[in-house]
């Protein structure tokens, strides 16, 4: 599955870094993050994307919180038109991955 946001304006000129904070839980088996779950950032519209590096921050509610902060999206072209995009991979009826909530924010 891939997940696509639509896009936000970044108000104050091209972005270096961005940040991003999802939740997700395993419906069945248990995905590896950032093999089975990946996480991208996008400042030009999505045309270029840097993979993000998530790290689980614990659990709420029975959600994962996964969390990218400081990620360089510098060498991408410049551009303030912001994406995520969430990849799951490897799935199948004994793994599948769920994703609730993704919040990007970037400087």
């Amino acid at each position: 599955m891939t997940l696509v946001s639509n896009a936000q304006t970044a108000q104050d000129g091209a972005p270096t870094t961005g940040d991003l904070v999802m939740t997700y839980s395993d419906g069945a088996g248990t995905a590896v993050v950032n093999t089975d779950l990946k996480a991208y950032v996008s400042r030009d519209n999505g045309t270029t994307y840097t993979q993000a590096t998530l790290s689980s921050q614990g659990t709420t509610g029975g959600h994962t919180i996964l969390t990218s902060n400081g990620l360089d999206i510098s060498s991408q072209p410049s551009g303030t038109s912001m994406r995520w995009k969430i990849e799951t991979l490897n799935q199948s009826a004994s793994k599948d991955t769920r994703i609730q909530a993704v919040s990007l924010g970037w400087s």
